[in-house]
């Protein structure tokens, strides 16, 4: 998995060292930046599909919902470098040490003289990225229109506009997407280089800001009259505001069938050994944030930490729930003060 102890895996050190000095792979599952960001790894085409499964659930088309939310999550992310002295060539300095981050997040390359991508991530989302680099990099606010024209390179028509760089809004009633999180290193991942980004296990991967997901909720909050309402029986939540609930519905929803589709098996011993199969399915992936409570008359339940990847982990834990057990399931959600408090059970026995 993402988590390598192997002498005869290849894998580049250089690459390795720089991802582990920015990032903190901590124990209990998440990963972190040095500014307390919380990241997610995402693998091969899973950006791509969650973003189709999506659009299908809340019946729209999402391209520009997730290019913005792509761009005002990584914007806020490179902030703190805006006051971050680059010495006598400052400029060259500068896009030396974003060129730094965009390969250690595992995003291909870019280039700003011609406006192009090199990339495996979904066209939407990177240009919302390269977006956010380009203000930040020319210090004013641009509009940009992105083409794919092969399977790894984008172009982007981008215009300067005459607008100050404003901070992007916080997330309202939202207490899980303000976490403050702990840094300390934990294990380290080791890192494959390939012609484009870089790959564990052989997996094309990369890391996106967990935020973003919390932007495309917010940013798709109002879309209540096109999604499938079918859902509403398969999730039922509480103490979440309502603007949220349909699009935290479809998001959790695109998550699990998500895990569904991919071929990774699970197995859940007589003993419900949820913690091992957390630890072996959630925590690489930067979703381990969350605790088995405990089993009784078919019933699961789980505390979920109040941290901005909370929304990914519940939704992948919906679907582990449902590869380990063969059934479909209702996932009951309580947002307290302090953590989510998740029931699983069958839907048929629920019925």
């Amino acid at each position: 998995m993402p988590i390598i102890d192997d002498e005869n895996q290849t894998y580049d050190a250089g690459l390795s060292t720089r991802f582990n000095e920015h990032f903190f792979s901590l124990t209990n599952g998440n990963i972190t930046d040095s500014e307390g960001n919380l990241w997610y790894l995402s693998q091969e085409y899973e950006l791509a599909n969650f973003v189709a499964l999506l659009e299908t659930n809340i019946g729209i088309p999402m391209g520009r919902v997730v290019h913005n939310s792509a761009a005002d999550s990584l914007e806020i992310i490179l902030q703190p470098f805006e006051s971050m002295s680059f010495g006598i060539f400052a400029k060259k300095n500068r896009l030396k040490f974003l060129n730094g981050l965009w390969d250690i997040f595992g995003w291909g390359e870019f280039n700003l003289k011609n406006n192009s991508i090199t990339t495996d991530v979904f066209p939407a989302i990177v240009s919302g990225f390269y977006l956010s680099y380009y203000e930040h990099y020319f210090a004013t606010r641009a509009k940009i229109q992105w083409r794919q024209i092969q399977d790894t390179m984008i172009t982007c028509e981008v215009t300067n506009l005459d607008k100050p760089l404003t901070k992007p809004p916080k997330l309202p009633n939202m207490p899980w997407s303000q976490s403050n999180n702990l840094r300390d290193k934990g294990q380290m991942l080791m890192l494959e280089k390939r012609s484009v980004g870089w790959s564990i296990d052989g997996k094309s991967s990369y890391v996106l800001p967990c935020d973003m997901i919390n932007r495309i909720i917010y940013n798709s909050g109002g879309y209540t009259d096109t999604y499938n309402k079918s859902l509403d029986d398969v999730w039922q939540i509480n103490g979440i505001d309502n603007r949220y609930v349909t699009s935290i519905v479809c998001v959790l929803q695109s998550f699990k069938q998500l895990f569904i589709a991919s071929d990774v098996y699970v197995f859940l011993s007589e003993n419900n050994n949820w913690s091992e199969i957390i630890n072996s399915h959630l925590g690489p992936f930067g979703l381990g944030s969350v605790k088995y409570i405990d089993s009784s008359n078919g019933i699961d339940k789980f505390a979920v930490e109040l941290n901005a990847n909370a929304i990914l982990i519940i939704g992948k834990l919906a679907g582990l729930w449902e590869r380990a057990n063969g059934k479909q399931s209702v996932c009951f959600i309580d947002l307290t003060d302090t953590e989510f408090k998740i029931k699983i059970e069958s839907l048929l026995s629920y019925n």
